[in-house]
């Protein structure tokens, strides 16, 4: 966290600058005029978002920045009292001003609350100042596990998902985001699925059957499959939008 706010510091000081305003001449104003410029929103993956706002992993015990809800009770799928952006503030100020490395630690497993540069500016709102990002959540996140675990559209072996306990999870500040993705990113299959072999199969020759125009990402027909590699953010968003619902078509319509 401490490299992170140590980078956020340099944009900190241009936005603050840029909020109070500042002085451009343009050939329409040799004179100059006031520019103000603030910084809207901050977009990412909840790995980026977390670290750069200063919540804890999510994998901490204190996981979610919209409510309070604890890490062992979301397979619940309830949303708990919401997170209010003062309050937010208030903790991460605490956890600052708090001198020893001890009862920081203990303090965010508690909150689950850090401190951020962002909270500098005036107008930051840790609870609504951010957005995920699509590519990571849904291309990567959502249709990927779709893909994954509900058609198990995947190669025969299994390759277990290595995760840290919770006991040393939920200080994990010091995470590094494509580590993450990279440990979850090859999932093997677990269970059968509703998608037979024969199934899977016509799927992957399908997709070579689909003329593309030039531009479209073209999606090999052993995805899936480890010696493929990853799939990178746009194959995942074209096999969805473009390749699935084709194939599909002649998989399971008779006519």
């Amino acid at each position: 966290m401490i490299t992170t706010n140590n980078v956020l510091r340099l944009l900190v000081d241009e936005l603050l600058k840029l909020n109070e305003g500042i002085k451009i001449i343009t050939p329409r104003y040799p004179h100059g005029c006031k520019v103000f410029a603030l910084r809207v929103g901050l977009i990412g993956d909840i790995l980026a978002t977390h670290k750069v706002s200063g919540f804890m992993s999510h994998l901490a015990r204190k996981f979610c920045s919209w409510c309070n809800i604890n890490h062992d009770e979301k397979g619940e799928c309830k949303l708990g009292n919401l997170c209010d952006g003062n309050q937010v503030l208030a903790l991460s100020w605490e956890w600052k001003s708090t001198e020893s490395k001890e009862s920081r630690e203990q303090l965010a497993k508690k909150t689950g609350i850090q401190w951020s540069k962002l909270n500098w500016l005036p107008y930051w709102d840790p609870v609504q100042c951010f957005t995920l990002g699509v590519m990571h959540n849904w291309y990567k996140g959502v249709l990927q596990h779709h893909l994954r675990f509900q058609w198990v559209f995947n190669s025969a072996f299994v390759k277990e998902v290595l995760i840290k306990n919770e006991s040393s999870e939920a200080y994990s500040d010091t995470m590094d985001i494509d580590d993450y993705e990279s440990r979850n990113e090859e999932i093997g299959e677990g269970s059968k699925g509703f998608l037979s072999n024969d199934i899977k199969n016509k799927i992957r020759t399908n997709i070579c059957e689909v003329i593309i125009p030039k531009g479209v990402t073209y999606i090999t027909s052993q995805f899936g499959e480890a010696a493929n590699g990853k799939l990178r953010a746009s194959e995942w968003h074209v096999l969805f939008s473009v390749y699935i619902p084709l194939v599909f078509l002649d998989c399971f319509l008779e006519n």
